[in-house]
């Protein structure tokens, strides 16, 4: 609901305001993907955490608090760091995807094309009052 929402007020904006241009990046869907499917992106855990102790290694924190925890040998080798961070690994990818990805996972642009728009930045007081209004 909220991306949808979000792609609607972005859609507005878009039509309000010259020269405003956006992206929206599908995190939650790509993050769970790698999830349910390490092996299809190159990681053999998706749903133990690399460091951690309990259930998924996601009971208690890595290492910060007086609990015990495990850790892994190779982080590489897991979609998740801990129980709610992804490892480095994982955000190489999911930033690769940010970049280039495809309308599949961002859009209506992705990073790059974004980045490539030669855009006119002057913003008028009208364009302002607009934006406050949303």
């Amino acid at each position: 609901m909220h991306n949808n929402a979000l792609a609607k007020a972005a859609e507005e904006l878009e039509i309000k305001l010259s020269g405003f241009k956006y992206l929206i990046f599908d995190f939650f869907t790509s993050l769970m993907d790698r999830t349910n499917n390490p092996a299809k992106y190159g990681f053999k855990v998706g749903d133990i955490a690399c460091c951690g102790g309990g259930a998924y290694h996601g009971a208690t924190a890595c290492g910060w608090l007086t609990e015990e925890y495990e850790l892994c040998s190779d982080p590489n080798e897991f979609v998740f760091w801990d129980a709610a961070h992804p490892t480095e690994h994982c955000y190489s990818q999911l930033a690769e995807l940010l970049w280039n990805g495809t309308g599949n996972v961002t859009w209506p642009l992705n990073m790059k094309q974004l980045y490539e728009l030669d855009i006119d930045t002057k913003v008028s007081s009208q364009d302002i009052d607009l934006i406050d209004v949303v």
